[in-house]
Formats: structure tokens, sequence, C-alpha cells
């Protein structure tokens, strides 16, 4: 399963149950905000990646993170792909991870 939603710039994300698997294996305390991972991702600001000009980083601040912690930080990656009967070039952007 997967859930997609829009940034503030108008771009189709979407976040798979293997991603959020990953992200809740490598940052546990990640565990209990799925939802406010996508309201960053529908809200928050972005930073492109230098070095992967197909990377954003996307943040946000939220007031009831663990002690310690301000913001949630969504790691997206902007591609596309052939669509198989077209031929058409769609989007394909998708949460890689996540992280307080």
């Amino acid at each position: 399963m997967k859930q997609t939603v829009s940034d503030r710039y108008g771009n189709q994300i979407y976040l798979t149950d293997e991603r959020w698997a990953h992200i809740v294996t490598t940052h546990p305390e990640m565990d209990s905000h799925r939802n406010n991972l996508l309201l960053t991702l529908q809200a928050g600001r972005r930073k492109q990646e230098p070095l992967d000009p197909s990377k954003y980083k996307y943040y946000r601040n939220f007031d009831i993170l663990e002690t310690g912690y301000n913001h949630i930080v969504v790691v997206v990656k902007f591609s596309e792909k052939v669509e198989k009967d077209t031929k058409d070039r769609i989007s394909n952007n998708f949460v890689l991870t996540a992280y307080q």
C-alpha cells in the first residue's frame, strides 16, 4: 500500500509501506509520527540536495517531538518513469527516509 500527498509546490509524493518500515526500523523515534511525516510533505519547506539534485529534504517544526528534537526531516527522490502503454513520462516522486 502507498499513501500519496501533494506538496506545497503541487508535486505528488508517495510513501510506501516498505519505506515506512525502513524508517521506523532505522529511526524508531518516528514510530508514532507517520501523519506528521505526511504533514511535513504537504506543508513543510524544502531544500534541494547540492550533490544530488534529484533529492530534496522537506522539513517542518513540531513542538510534540521527543526532547532534543524540533523538526521532522523527510528525504524525497524526484524521478520520472515511462508509462508502458502510452510511453508517456510520468512523475515518480517517493519518500526515501525520514528522521527527527
